[in-house]
C-alpha cells in the first residue's frame, strides 16, 4: 500500500522543479500524467538527469496549440486531484491550461504553478535559473565572508527546493479538500523559497542591525571542513556543544581548551580554528577516520560520489535502486525517499518514461478508439509511440 494511491497528478512542468516534485508524488502511491510536448522534455537531452526526477510516471507527448491537444487535455484535467505546471506567467494562460480555465472543468482541482518569482510583482517576467534566485535572495551574499567570494552551488538548491515546496503545498491543499475544503491555487516563486532557506540569516541582521561577520553556520571556529594529508577533507560538525569540545579535546590532546565553553571558543576563533587546520593537515583522511571511530564527536570524511555509493549506511537503508533507463538501453541509479513508513511502501516504482510511451493506454482510458488515436496522431495532436 502506497499512501497516496487513488490520487491523480497531471504534471506540465519541464525541466528540474515540478518534475522532482511529482517524482516524489509518484513515489508515494500517485498515479502521475506527465504531458509534454511533441519534442519532449528538454531535460531529455541529460537521460542521467532526466532519469532522476521522472521515475515511476506515466507520459504522453500533446500539442497544446492544436484543439484536439487540448480537448486532451481538458479530459485529464476533468480526472486530476492535483495538477502542477512551470511556465513562465502568462504561457499557461495562452495555452489554456491556467488554473482559470482547468477550474471549469474541474472547480476543485488543486493547481500549483512554480515560476522563478511568482506570478506578480516588479520581477514577474524576468528570466532566471538557480543561479540568479539564489544570487537575488541572498544565499551567494553569505559565502563572501567564507570563501571571499561567491560561487555557483554543486546541487541546483532553488530548483529542488521548489520541489519539495509544491509537493508540502500539493499535499497541505489535498489534504484540506478532503475535509471539505474547495480547490486551490498555488503561487509558488522558486526565489521565495530561496529567501525563506536565509531565514536565519536575515532574523540575526534584523535583530544586531549589522550584517554578520560571519554567518550562523560558520560562526564557530570547529564547524568547518579541514584538509587532510594527501589532499582529502574531513568535516567537523561541533556548534555550540560543550560536551563534543571535551570530546575532540581529549582525542586531540588538548588538555588546556578543555574547559572552555561556548562563549570563550568563539573568543579564541582564529586561534582555535587555525589550530584545527594544523592538526587535522598532520594525518590523512582515512586515519582520521579510524582514530575518530566510536568517538561521541559529529565528524565525516568527505565523500566522493563513488563512495556515497559504497556507504554501508545508505545501502542499509535501501536508498537506491536501479531502474531501466528511459534512453532506451542500460539501467539508471536512482535514490529513493528519505522516509520510510510503518505501514505503507515508498521505494521508487516505475522506470522513467520513454516519450509519450503511454499515450495510447491514456487514451484508450479516456475513452478514445484506436481509430481516433491514430486520426491524432496523424494530425499531429499526440504522439504514439
Amino acid at each position: 500500500m502506497r499512501v497516496l494511491g487513488g490520487i491523480a497528478v497531471l504534471d506540465l512542468s519541464t525541466q528540474m522543479p515540478g518534475p522532482y516534485c511529482s517524482m516524489l508524488l509518484a513515489d508515494l502511491g500517485a498515479d502521475v500524467i506527465k504531458v509534454e510536448a511533441p519534442a519532449g522534455d528538454p531535460l531529455r537531452a541529460y537521460p542521467p538527469m532526466f532519469d532522476s526526477v521522472n521515475r515511476g510516471k506515466r507520459s504522453i507527448a500533446l500539442d497544446l496549440k492544436t484543439a484536439e491537444g487540448g480537448a486532451i487535455l481538458a479530459r485529464l484535467a476533468a480526472r486530476a486531484d492535483l495538477v502542477l505546471e512551470g511556465f513562465r506567467p502568462g504561457v499557461a494562460a495562452r495555452l489554456g491550461v491556467d488554473h482559470a480555465s482547468l477550474a471549469k472543468i474541474k472547480p476543485d482541482i488543486i493547481y500549483c504553478a512554480i515560476s522563478g518569482f511568482g506570478q506578480d510583482g516588479p520581477y514577474r517576467d524576468r528570466s532566471g535559473h538557480d543561479i540568479n534566485y539564489l544570487a537575488l535572495g541572498g544565499v551567494l551574499g553569505l559565502e563572501v565572508p567564507i570563501a571571499g567570494r561567491p560561487s555557483p552551488p554543486p546541487v541546483l538548491v532553488s530548483d529542488l527546493a521548489a520541489g519539495q515546496f509544491a509537493a508540502i503545498a500539493l499535499l497541505a491543499a489535498l489534504v484540506g479538500r478532503l475535509r471539505g475544503g474547495a480547490g486551490q491555487y498555488i503561487d509558488l516563486s522558486m526565489t521565495d523559497g530561496v529567501v525563506s532557506w536565509v531565514g536565519t540569516e536575515l532574523a540575526r541582521f534584523h535583530a544586531e542591525g549589522r550584517t554578520p561577520d560571519r554567518p550562523n553556520v560558520t560562526v564557530a571556529p570547529h564547524y568547518e571542513v579541514f584538509a587532510t594529508a594527501e589532499g582529502e577533507f574531513v568535516a567537523l560538525g561541533i556548534v555550540y556543544e560543550d560536551h563534543f569540545w571535551r570530546n575532540l579535546c581529549d582525542l586531540l590532546a588538548l588538555p588546556g581548551w578543555r574547559g572552555w565553553g561556548n562563549a570563550e571558543r568563539l573568543r579564541h576563533y582564529e586561534e582555535v580554528r587555525g589550530e584545527l587546520r594544523r592538526i587535522f593537515f598532520g594525518r590523512t583522511r582515512a586515519e582520521w577516520e579510524r582514530l575518530f571511530a566510536g568517538v561521541d564527536v559529529p565528524f565525516a570524511g568527505v565523500a566522493g560520489l563513488a563512495e556515497v555509493l559504497r556507504d554501508p549506511q545508505f545501502r542499509h537503508r535501501r536508498l537506491f535502486a536501479e531502474l531501466p533507463s528511459s534512453a532506451g538501453a542500460g539501467t539508471s541509479r536512482q535514490v529513493g525517499l528519505p522516509m520510510k513508513f510503518s505501514n505503507a511502501e515508498c521505494e521508487p516504482q516505475g522506470a522513467p518514461p520513454r516519450l509519450s510511451e503511454h499515450a495510447t493506454a491514456i487514451l484508450k482510458d479516456l475513452g478514445y478508439t484506436l481509430d481516433a488515436i491514430g486520426g491524432l496522431a496523424a494530425s499531429g495532436a499526440v504522439v504514439v509511440q
